[in-house]
């Protein structure tokens, strides 16, 4: 019979038996993130530009959500992107290309007024 060790944590009122860690999915959320990030870098670059800035701070003013999305989704076109605004800012939200991978996202928060 094999005997498993496993690290011990204080609790309360004694230890408690945890697992051994298995970075496995650390890991293949890392290996996802990483593209989600150069997309993020794609997305910001665009909002560094005044006119491209203008025009999708116009189009949110307008509320014309679509307008909105179609701006932020030209910068990065191979990605799951989802916007929202408001008056103050626009939060915008970058998902694995694999709709059913649930394990990371990328949420930029940018202000654009008081």
């Amino acid at each position: 019979m094999t005997c498993i060790n496993y690290a011990r944590r204080p609790m309360e009122y004694g230890y408690r038996e945890l697992p051994p860690v298995n970075p496995a999915m650390l890991e293949r959320s890392a290996h996802t993130f990483q593209p989600m990030v150069q997309d993020a870098s794609k997305v910001i670059a665009k909002l560094t530009e005044h006119s491209f800035a203008t025009t999708l701070m116009t189009a949110a003013q307008a509320g014309h959500q679509q307008e909105v999305d179609r701006m932020i989704k030209s910068a990065a076109p191979g990605s799951r992107i989802q916007t929202r605004y408001t008056p103050s800012g626009v939060v915008i939200t970058i998902e694995p290309p694999d709709a059913s991978s649930t394990c990371c996202n990328l949420t930029m928060t940018l202000k654009w007024g008081s």
